[in-house]
């Protein structure tokens, strides 16, 4: 008896022992699509024995961030087009196992009906190919997953702590890699930098690379930057221990320099706007009253200031002060200027097509270098890309979740007397000012997975858990 309870407790040894010995003799016939029944295999086991939950939000998450570091080696589409499937199969399977919450029942329909409303926009006539649709729909649309995955996943505010501050420290080493791209490039480092699509205009400022770690472009970093500067200053300010608060102090620091080296005005912008945010909305609501006024005297000062000494900056050999005129000097500044052509293009031709709109894709950056589209508008703003793509049925739904979410994060920064979780809040309140600068020139949704992490965290702010 005890010969066969050792052999049954030994069985899942021996299966694996069996799996391995069986994959490894069929990878040298089978070759590189031994890598899709390996990742296969462990997707279906993965699957079976994995829930949604705080833990696994974390691993999808960084694997999210991680899998980028494969763009210029090979296997990059197929890893991370089977990580956005698991992360599809794992919402679903909590869906049907464990079902909906009615508290969160608004949320979910608004954006399950935007993201059928984009796949059906796949079909639409002016989209060249499902290929073009697929990438078009990926672009737009698979960040929204991970809104169900901060809604779902965690239950209290100790779960969502934990989360940032795993997700900050794996976080570091891919912004101290854009930040050495910065100081000096390397053969390695130009792997990444001419994997993107990104034209060489786009991928300087004042003839100095914008820095872009593993990501997409510079836009992708240095929002990622802001973002985790706003996460280390929350959990600096509910860190117990010295050393803690000294580590994420540090954080920020890394986080800020990490958001500078990647030379995007408006991501410089959007940091700041995050961080006055966090730091006024963390505050006792009487304090906020009298606070509020003051921030708004000082800004109206501060942006008096460098509109009068435009001149001065622009032609200062301090790059951060030039950044600082450029933005003073918007109505002349031929980047900026470019990007009013898309927009007007885009709502003359959504006079034509309101509610049929031109389809999934129609407004992704870069795909009219790849497919052929009758008509195509690089939009430079989030809000007419989704106008180009799926109409304003799809502009309506992305506008009803994006209030609800601002009056429901007010509502419990205001109500709740939870401290922690009020600075939880804040600080998804403050990530999702971020999202919203960047998005007023450019798509921002296209940043994935920076933005995946965005809706994440956005679905952390709304969701109901205990104090």
């Amino acid at each position: 008896m005890e010969f066969i309870s050792r052999s049954i407790n030994q069985r899942p040894y021996i299966l694996a022992f069996l799996v391995a010995v069986i994959v490894g003799l069929a990878v040298p016939f089978l070759g590189v699509y031994s890598i899709g029944i390996i990742a296969a295999v462990g997707g279906v086991i993965a699957i079976v024995k994995l829930n949604l939950n705080a833990n696994t939000a974390f691993i999808l998450t960084s694997l999210l961030l991680y899998v980028n570091v494969l763009k210029p080696f090979g296997g990059y589409k197929i890893i991370s087009s089977g990580l956005d499937a698991f992360v599809a199969i794992m919402i679903i399977k909590f869906l049907v196992f464990r079902g909906l919450k009615k508290t969160n029942a608004l949320w979910i329909f608004l954006v399950t009906g935007f993201l059928i409303l984009s796949f059906l926009e796949m079909f639409n006539p002016n989209i060249p190919s499902l290929a073009a649709g697929l990438q078009g729909l990926r672009k737009t649309s698979f960040a929204f997953m991970l809104f169900y995955v901060g809604v779902l996943s965690f239950k209290d505010v100790k779960e969502v702590r934990k989360f940032l501050a795993r997700i900050t420290l794996v976080s570091i080493p891919l912004i101290l890699y854009g930040i050495k791209q910065y100081l000096f490039i390397s053969e390695f480092d130009k792997l990444f930098l001419y994997s993107n699509d990104a034209d060489i205009w786009t991928g300087t400022l004042f003839g100095k690379t914008r820095a872009t770690s593993v990501f997409a472009g510079s836009f992708h970093f240095g929002m990622f930057g802001a973002i985790i500067a706003v996460t280390s200053l929350y959990l600096m300010d509910t860190a117990k221990r010295k050393g803690h608060k000294l580590f994420y102090f540090a954080s920020i620091i890394i986080a800020m320099a990490g958001c500078y080296t990647s030379l995007t005005r408006t991501n410089l912008v959007a940091l700041v706007a995050g961080v006055l945010v966090y730091l006024i909305m963390k505050m006792r609501v009487r304090n906020i009253m009298i606070l509020l006024p003051l921030v708004a005297i000082s800004m109206w000062g501060i942006v008096s200031y460098i509109i009068s000494n435009t001149q001065q900056l622009l032609y200062s050999n301090n790059e951060l002060l030039r950044m600082i005129g450029t933005i003073a000097n918007i109505s002349n500044d031929t980047r900026f200027l470019g990007r009013t052509h898309g927009w007007e293009t885009a709502l003359s031709l959504m006079k034509e097509q309101p509610i049929l709109a031109y389809g999934t894709g129609s407004a992704g950056d870069t795909l009219q270098n790849v497919y052929d589209f009758q008509y195509h508008v690089t939009s430079h703003n989030f809000f007419l890309k989704i106008l180009m793509e799926t109409g304003y049925i799809g502009l309506l739904l992305i506008t009803l979740l994006f209030i609800g979410i601002t009056v429901k994060m007010f509502k419990s920064i205001v109500e709740s007397e939870n401290i922690y979780y009020k600075r939880i809040v804040a600080c998804c309140l403050s990530v999702f000012v971020i999202f919203l600068v960047n998005g007023l020139v450019g798509s921002t949704i296209e940043t994935y997975p920076v933005s995946a992490l965005i809706l994440l965290l956005m679905g952390i702010g709304i969701s109901k858990i205990e104090d």
